[in-house]
């Protein structure tokens, strides 16, 4: 199984791992462990030179802070998964939920599995939701880990 772990470093994005790490850590499962960058929006206006400076070093900033979460989430996945797991990272630029949707088509991914904030709807419209973006675009399953689901027990559905 192909699985894409998308991750910002958030405490409910790590949850995304952790509870892929549950169930999926087998000697055939290959996790990709992607990040997007977004890159910033044109300022129009801006003296010539400065903006394109500013840009770069904008850039080459969140790139080594993004390496920083992949090394920490991948760390993090092969310290519980089986050893014999393929685990891979990898940095995007762009619009994060359409990397992420480009990027498990590309692979290709059987499952993308992402961290969502439980936002509610007015939130939701006004900041977006990547994970909603994610769960009607993917080109595969999707899973979403909702708050620190991932480290809760597991609820028996006995009743």
């Amino acid at each position: 199984m192909k699985i894409l772990i998308a991750t910002d470093g958030s405490e409910f994005s790590i949850s995304a791992i952790d509870e892929v790490l549950r169930y999926h850590t087998d000697a055939e499962t290959e996790v990709l462990i992607v990040t997007v960058v977004e890159p910033l929006v044109n300022t129009v206006g801006a003296p010539f030179g400065v903006l394109d400076t500013y840009y770069a070093t904008y850039l080459k900033d969140a790139r080594e802070r993004a390496e920083k979460v992949l090394d920490k989430a991948e760390r993090r996945f092969r310290d519980s998964a089986a050893e014999s797991a393929s685990v891979s990272a990898k940095v995007l630029i762009g619009k994060a939920w359409q990397e992420i949707v480009d990027e498990a088509t590309r692979w290709p991914a059987d499952l993308i599995a992402v961290g969502s904030h439980g936002r509610g709807f007015w939130e939701r419209a006004y900041l977006g939701s990547v994970s909603n973006a994610v769960t009607h675009h993917a080109p595969c399953n999707v899973l979403v880990v909702r708050g620190n689901a991932g480290s809760k027990p597991r609820e028996e559905f006995s009743k």
